[in-house]
């Protein structure tokens, strides 16, 4: 197997990399981002003949579909802007494809290229990392089980436990870029069999999680998983799909702070005369910040997230919730965040089972329409996340 990894410098990116490479199926990986330095930086850093690293260009389709041709699979773990040119590098290329999501509306139109990946015999699956991703896996298992499905109610929360030794950094614990997206931006969820668009952090719950997470309370925030898998379902009659969130608080109030005075803008302002993207700007300060306060540091993560699927129906004339939760902690020999190996492994996983043929049916699919998720389970907890499953019946 060859694997290509666009925006492979990045965090996520170094996670599916450090999978692939304990993977001796996988002859060749390909570390590929804008930031050629550091993709040629980390892919040395393992001393492995397999893995070499490169620039790209994701926006540029003829260049990015010569670089990554001959490849088996490309995941993407670039942020989503660049996922619909990718899918067109790869039709070019004849590679299979996957992503860490489209929040959304982009995995909306990148479902609009299904007829060109499967005349190509190509595979395409979006949204395969922790949230979405594990979340559609858990919530195939649950629809498995019913009959009829009625509601499929997904939820995140995370808590951090970490040392920081008096050390006072803002260190989010994924793209700073996407937080901010789900912070400020209008969601759409599935309710009633039809998609509504709700604001921003509406839609506010507890969810009682195990310990040492308890219980928080969620919003509604923009999420791909209502993108597919309403329509994934719906020979079964689902009439909801909803996503809530919940960071670990202290940094979900710094987080809001910051968005409600605009730092998560994207519309340009002028600062001395200069124009500048507020959340550019954000992005670049909150890296550097973790850098300067974190270098040198030695640090023992401590975190855990439960992911989580509630899925409500009829089986054996009987209403039934199976609670499927995923567990993620710190991995014991990778020791990155626990939401960083979750958002990882996946694509990790998908990309292999692509690049094996196990996920045979062409075409643009959500995770839960092309990968069993049993399949799926056993190879998450050969890294060390694991799936457990609570059932209710006879709901009133």
């Amino acid at each position: 197997m060859k694997i290509a990894v666009i925006g492979g410098a990045g965090a996520m990116a170094r996670i599916i990399i450090q999978d692939l490479s304990e993977c001796s199926d996988v002859k060749e990986i390909l570390v590929a981002d804008y930031q050629e330095g550091k993709a040629k930086e980390y892919a040395a850093s393992f001393q492995d003949s397999r893995i070499k690293g490169s620039f790209v260009d994701a926006y540029k389709i003829k260049e990015t579909a010569n670089l990554i041709k001959g490849y088996d699979a490309v995941i993407n773990s670039a942020q989503y802007y660049v996922n619909i040119s990718i899918m067109n590098a790869c039709l070019k290329a004849g590679c299979h494809y996957n992503d860490l999501g489209g929040m959304f509306h982009t995995t909306r139109k990148q479902l609009e290229l299904f007829d060109d990946f499967k005349k190509a015999g190509l595979t395409a699956v979006l949204g395969i990392g922790a949230a979405p991703g594990i979340t559609n896996m858990l919530s195939r298992y649950g629809y498995n089980q019913l009959d009829e499905v009625e509601a499929v109610c997904l939820s995140f929360a995370a808590h951090d436990m970490t040392d920081m030794k008096g050390i006072d950094v803002f260190a989010p614990p994924y793209s700073i870029r996407t937080i901010m997206e789900e912070l400020l931006e209008e969601n759409t969820q599935f309710i009633d069999g039809e998609y509504k668009t709700l604001p921003p952090l509406s839609g506010a719950k507890e969810i009682a999680f195990p310990e040492p997470i308890g219980k928080r309370t969620c919003f509604h925030t923009l999420h791909s998983e209502p993108a597919t898998i309403p329509t994934s379902f719906k020979d079964k009659g689902v009439k909801e799909v909803t996503w809530r969130l919940s960071l670990p608080p202290e940094f979900e109030e710094k987080g809001k702070i910051l968005a409600s005075i605009g730092l998560g803008s994207k519309e340009p302002v002028k600062v001395q005369g200069i124009e500048v993207i507020p959340l550019e700007v954000l992005a670049a300060v909150v890296e550097k910040n973790v850098k300067q306060k974190l270098e040198g540091v030695e640090l023992k993560i401590n975190d855990m997230a439960y992911i989580r699927s509630q899925v409500i129906g009829r089986k054996n004339g009987r209403r039934v919730e199976y609670t499927i939760d995923c567990i993620a902690r710190i991995h014991s020999r990778w020791e990155v965040n626990c939401v960083s190996s979750a958002t990882a492994v996946p694509a990790s996983i998908a990309a292999q089972m692509q690049a094996k043929g196990v996920i045979k049916e062409p075409g643009v699919w959500g995770p839960e329409q092309v990968i069993d998720p049993e399949y799926f389970f056993k190879e998450l907890a050969k890294r060390e996340m694991h799936v457990q499953v609570t059932i209710k019946e006879d709901l009133s």
